[in-house]
């Protein structure tokens, strides 16, 4: 146990003279927030004490509390008095902030959260690229474009493509002129980054850009229902892409082991 708790210690006390009280908080509750959507510790779980945190990360009492307010804001955990801070039940956690997606996606998740993951966006993107070819304007369709252009153009796998799918996805929110899904596009930001990355790196090839095309090309001509559609095989597609780089990575962990 001693030999897991001194990398985190030695992190924290070398940021410590770069970083302000904030940081500290937030690496802390980074931390821990993994550590519970892992399952390192479960629903019911007690976390370890205040001055148990503080010796593992070498940080301050108050920089220990501030991260327990975190994880309670986000839902993932409750204090009381004389009991200490237990893990809620997964029901209440925020499962659309932006950090407990980020969490859930860097702690090698299981098939069964990726499966949720994709068939929220297939609630919502294609509904959402449906409206943005009835309402898109011609400004929303340049940014669209100049995304579109990035996935075709950007070398693959690389930061600049895979910004361009993000900028083109957001775009597509926007353009549906729907505050609530363009409210849910800065919610899942970080997914998509994630997911994407993944994605383009290892497995997708010409066909996610004709793809793209495809649904660039539906919102452009107005068609909506074509629109709506080309998105839900997008996401198919896409869908089967990180699974294969997931079987993939998983693959090379056993053969290494």
């Amino acid at each position: 146990m001693r030999s897991a708790r001194e990398p985190a210690a030695r992190q924290m006390r070398t940021g410590n003279d770069r970083k302000g009280q904030g940081s500290l908080s937030e690496s802390v509750a980074r931390s821990l927030g993994r550590r519970i959507v892992s399952g390192q510790y479960e629903p019911g779980d007690t976390l370890p004490t205040e001055p148990q945190i503080q010796e593992e990360f070498g940080v301050s009492r108050t920089a220990v509390r501030e991260a327990i307010r975190v994880l309670s804001a986000k839902g993932l955990t409750v204090s009381r008095p004389k009991i200490g801070t237990r893990v809620r039940p997964k029901v209440d956690w925020a499962m659309l902030d932006p950090d407990v997606l980020r969490w859930h996606l860097e702690q090698n998740p299981g098939d069964d959260f990726i499966h949720a993951l994709f068939e929220m966006r297939e609630i919502i993107e294609p509904a959402a690229a449906a409206r943005a070819a009835e309402r898109a304007t011609e400004e929303e369709l340049v940014i669209l474009g100049r995304a579109m252009d990035g996935i075709q153009n950007e070398p693959r796998g690389s930061d600049a493509q895979i910004q361009a799918d993000i900028a083109f996805h957001m775009a597509l929110l926007e353009a549906s002129r729907n505050p609530l899904l363009r409210s849910v596009g800065a919610m899942i930001r970080s997914a998509l980054e994630i997911t994407f990355t993944l994605g383009w790196r290892t497995i997708m090839g010409g066909d996610a850009v004709l793809q793209h095309r495809a649904v660039y090309d539906a919102v452009r001509e107005k068609d909506p229902e074509e629109a709506f559609l080309a998105m839900r095989r997008l996401l198919r597609n896409s869908k089967g892409n990180v699974f294969d780089a997931i079987w993939i990575t998983r693959n090379e962990g056993e053969t290494a082991s």
